[in-house]
């Protein structure tokens, strides 16, 4: 059995930051609500479930490929530390925490962070049951407050995970940001395995990103954001009233997840003391994904003093897994 140290909660040092572009997202066109609102508990489940859907090829990719190439990746990575970005239900990697456990001649650490709490405790409970010796030390909070505490710990040989090619739900500047970040937290040599969704036609992205017949999980993932800023901030967001839709922008070669009311709205985030109102099939963006170009991947790390070293690849829906060295 393994061991779960107690959570480090550096929630609230990020969470003026995400207040301004909360506050900037609501209060003009086109209107934004950052990602970060999405990921409670429930969010969390409700993507778990997306995962499951036929057509969400990411998550199958992904981890057909983990499947295939796990032993590869923890021999080049034979690490005393996993530190997890955006960890929440950890199920692909718990395949790689089993088996770097396995092979580690020290015990091994595995460090995930998230935004939920309530997912971080069920998750580390999870695996310390089921992986001996494993030692958990889940760090609450966004990608750069976590970091940097890992950071602040005493260096040791790191593998970074990144799965489910969330690199592309940033900004360009987020990107090298995080990347810049990453880098920070670790020393030469130690690794990172990212999830890359590469550029594709739009019809295979809109049906991969948007609910079957008879399904409404996207809609009630996308929509849950309203309903964390009305527990968040004692809101008034109505979600039933909201429509949903993913959209393929080839130009910026991006998913726009967007949602919209039916009628006219006026809303009120008390806490905030911030009131709006969003006119009837106005869109508000939640969520974007980038699909990549591979000289524009390999410039970005280049740029970040990163390195490829394997690629591992499923060409039928063009997306890999790459494991990266830090310079």
């Amino acid at each position: 059995m393994g061991t779960v140290n107690d959570l480090i909660d550096v929630r609230v040092d990020e969470a003026a930051s995400e207040i301004r572009d909360l506050t900037a997202g609501l209060s003009k066109a086109p209107r934004r609500i950052p990602t970060v609102y999405g990921y409670d508990e429930r969010g969390s489940e409700l993507y778990a479930q997306i995962c499951d859907l036929e057509t969400y090829y990411p998550y199958r990719a992904e981890w057909a490929l983990l499947t295939r190439n796990v032993d590869a990746i923890c021999d080049r990575a034979n690490v005393k530390e996993i530190v997890e970005l955006g960890s929440g239900t950890a199920t692909k990697s718990e395949l790689l925490l089993k088996r770097a456990s396995a092979i580690s001649q020290v015990p091994l650490r595995y460090v995930p962070i998230d935004v939920s709490e309530e997912m971080l405790r069920k998750t580390s409970a999870r695996l310390a049951d089921s992986i001996d010796g494993l030692e958990i030390r889940p760090i609450a909070g966004d990608y750069h407050s976590g970091l940097s505490v890992v950071g602040q710990q005493p260096k040791a040989s790191r593998l970074f995970l990144f799965m489910g090619s969330s690199l592309g739900n940033m900004s360009e500047q987020k990107r090298r940001e995080l990347l810049e970040d990453i880098k920070s937290a670790g020393r030469p040599g130690d690794l990172m395995v990212v999830g890359v969704d590469f550029d594709k036609s739009r019809s295979t992205l809109e049906t991969a990103y948007n609910d079957p017949p008879e399904c409404d999980l996207w809609h009630n993932f996308l929509t849950n954001r309203l309903t964390c800023l009305n527990r968040a901030f004692d809101g008034d967001f109505n979600p039933s009233i909201f429509n949903s839709r993913l959209t393929y922008n080839t130009d910026a070669r991006r998913m726009e997840a967007q949602i919209w009311p039916r009628l006219d709205i006026k809303f009120h985030l008390a806490d905030l003391n911030l009131r709006g109102v969003i006119k009837a099939g106005e869109r508000v963006i939640v969520d974007t994904s980038h699909k990549f170009k591979h000289d524009e991947l390999n410039e970005l790390l280049d740029t970040t003093g990163m390195r490829i070293m394997d690629a591992y690849e499923e060409p039928t829906v063009k997306y890999s897994l790459l494991l990266v060295e830090m310079m």
